[in-house]
């Protein structure tokens, strides 16, 4: 977000298949903690808004678009370090 604000040139995201049970927001993305499992990330449990236990507990957050299914590539936000 503060290299968007900034006007720097964000790098693309990387899309994987995302797994794990995931009610989509309807109309809206959402950000859902994931943790690498092989190839694919998997949802972390907790993954609700005023849950930080998920957070903690994953490696990045995914973004989830409405029409996502279990299973399809999301771009996955990657945080440095």
């Amino acid at each position: 977000m503060l290299a968007g604000l900034s006007g720097r040139v964000l790098p693309a995201l990387p899309h994987v298949p995302v797994r794990g049970p995931v009610r989509p927001a309807r109309g809206r993305t959402r950000l859902v903690p994931v943790a690498w499992d092989g190839s694919a990330a998997r949802i972390v449990s907790g993954h609700g808004s005023a849950f930080l236990h998920g957070a903690t507990m994953s490696d990045a957050p995914a973004a989830l678009t409405p029409d996502w299914t279990d299973g399809d590539p999301a771009p996955l936000v990657l945080t440095p370090g």
